[in-house]
C-alpha cells in the first residue's frame, strides 16, 4: 500500500482475539491472549497484564536484547490500532474469565464430594451408630492340643 492510499483513509481491520486467563496470576501476568488480523496474520505470545491501580494492560510479544531490556518484537503502527487491539484483547479476556467462572460454578455442583467430604461424613456415621464392645485382647488364646 503506497502513502497516498494511507492518508486517504486506513482500511478496516478485523481482529479477532482469544484470551487464556491463568486460574492463578503467574506474578503480573493475568493470560495470554492471540489474535488474529483480518483472518490471515496471526500475533501470539500477547499478555495481559496486572498494571495495579491502572487495571490490566495488553503487552505485545517481547524478547531481552543484550542489554538486559525488552523489545517489542510486533506492534501496532498507529494508536487507533493499539486501541482497537488492546480493547478486543480485553473484551476476549473479560469474557473468558466470565466463562471460566460460570464453568467452574457449574462443575462444583456437579464436583463429586472429595476425600476429605467422604472421611467425614464416614465419621459422623461411624459416631452415630450404637458401639459393640470390642473383644478382650488382653486375654491369651488357649492352644489347642496337637494330636
Amino acid at each position: 500500500m503506497s502513502n497516498q492510499e494511507q492518508s486517504a483513509g486506513t482500511p478496516a481491520v478485523k481482529l479477532d482475539a482469544r484470551a487464556y486467563p491463568f486460574e492463578e496470576p503467574k506474578g503480573k501476568q493475568l493470560a495470554f491472549a492471540s489474535v488474529t488480523i483480518n483472518g490471515c496474520f496471526a500475533v501470539t505470545g500477547i499478555k495481559v497484564m496486572d498494571g495495579g491501580e491502572k487495571g490490566p494492560f495488553v503487552a505485545m510479544p517481547s524478547a531481552k536484547d543484550r542489554e538486559g531490556n525488552y523489545k517489542d518484537i510486533c506492534f501496532p503502527t498507529t494508536k487507533e490500532l493499539r486501541a482497537e487491539l488492546a480493547a478486543t484483547v480485553m473484551e476476549a479476556y473479560n469474557a473468558a474469565v466470565e466463562k471460566g467462572l460460570s464453568d467452574r460454578a457449574a462443575n462444583k455442583e456437579q464436583e463429586k464430594p472429595s476425600a476429605v467430604d467422604k472421611l467425614n461424613d464416614a465419621k459422623k456415621e461411624s459416631q452415630s451408630r450404637a458401639r459393640a464392645p470390642k473383644p478382650d485382647k488382653a486375654a491369651p488364646k488357649k492352644a489347642e492340643p496337637a494330636l
